[in-house]
């Protein structure tokens, strides 16, 4: 807290008041706590998945395979392709999580402009803007 106000004070100016650059920094710390909450944890477990597993070996009791009908599972997989389906699901969302904000305000200037007409429509898929 005393940084934020170290730095508001200090760079504040014409453009900026004190009040902008403390919101600034408070949404900058919203981002970080956001990521160390999201986007970390998945980076985490591709870590754990690239130390612990390789997609062409595995150890007895360790495959990754998935066997239809067994435990709840509705489809089969070998070990090297449930490895490469995990890693890329872990992926994207990695990334999703890391571009969240962005998308947040792009879709909130989306929403507020001005010059965008929205209709609700029945897509197929439920109702839609």
């Amino acid at each position: 807290e005393a940084a934020v106000k170290y730095l508001s004070s200090k760079y504040r100016n014409s453009n900026f008041s004190k009040d902008d650059i403390q919101q600034a920094l408070y949404s900058i710390g919203d981002n970080n706590s956001f990521l160390i909450t999201t986007r970390d944890p998945v980076e985490k477990m591709i870590r754990y998945l690239k130390k612990y597993f390789r997609p062409d070996v595995y150890e007895e009791n360790y495959s990754l395979a998935i066997q239809g009908g067994l435990d709840g599972a509705r489809l089969t997989h070998a070990h090297d392709r449930q490895y490469y389906y995990c890693l890329q699901s872990l992926t994207l969302w990695k990334e999703v999580s890391n571009a969240m904000f962005k998308l947040w305000y792009q879709a909130d200037q989306d929403l507020l402009s001005t010059d965008l007409n929205y209709n609700l429509k029945d897509t197929g898929q439920g109702i839609n803007r």
